[in-house]
């Protein structure tokens, strides 16, 4: 989701709803997020994305991203330059709501191929309609994770935390007072728990655990 929207009226493929191989632990999870091709397009979104932003699904699938953000339409552009180069994305937008009212999101995007196709994972850290205001997003009780992810470290779940906001991994090991390749082999550890076969994929697994709460 990350705060972009509706733009072209172009309606999704069924090869475009294909799910993904995470997207069913997506698709539960209380964190909006949605998932974008290459052309910019929505090709799915979750429940969640729906109850904090008040879109209608059928609004939004198919159609171009960026119709409700507010900004400038140069920066969107080099900021989609960056995600398709880096695969990566986190930043901040004003967008406007459903009910007109605007927004702040913080947010992350990270970028995948699935099969042939390149997919973005948008993912919405925070959501506030007043700057100092009830953050929107982790209102619900987040559910004990289940399989694989449960099995994760408590020490797994601190580096994997920061990596969803987009540390890299020298930022990480000086926030946790650890080495580099201690923070890689927490990765490379979780990945293997979890059956992620790309960082981009276990950041989507971890982030719909709810494991970004403070």
């Amino acid at each position: 989701m990350a705060g972009t929207m509706l733009d072209a009226d172009s309606k999704p493929s069924d090869a475009d709803l294909h799910p993904v191989p995470f997207w069913p632990v997506v698709a539960q999870s209380r964190i909006p997020m949605a998932l974008v091709d290459r052309d910019r397009r929505y090709v799915e979104l979750n429940d969640a994305a729906i109850r904090v932003f008040q879109y209608q699904r059928a609004e939004v699938l198919g159609r171009r991203i960026g119709r409700t953000s507010i900004i400038d339409p140069a920066t969107a552009d080099a900021q989609w330059e960056q995600l398709a180069r880096t695969d990566e994305l986190y930043g901040e937008r004003i967008v406007v709501h459903a009910n007109g009212t605007q927004m702040r999101v913080s947010y992350a995007a990270h970028a995948t191929t699935v099969g042939d196709r390149w997919l973005a994972l948008f993912v919405t850290l925070s959501a506030r309609f007043h700057p100092r205001g009830p953050d929107l997003i982790g209102t619900a009780p987040i559910a004990a994770p289940n399989g694989p992810r449960s099995k994760l470290t408590r020490r797994e779940r601190e580096v994997l935390r920061l990596v969803a906001l987009g540390f890299d991994t020298r930022r990480v090991a000086a926030d946790l007072n650890v080495s580099s390749e201690t923070v890689r082999t927490h990765v490379r550890n979780a990945m293997a728990k979890t059956g992620a076969h790309t960082r981009a994929q276990l950041v989507a697994l971890v982030l719909a655990d709810g494991l970004i709460e403070d």
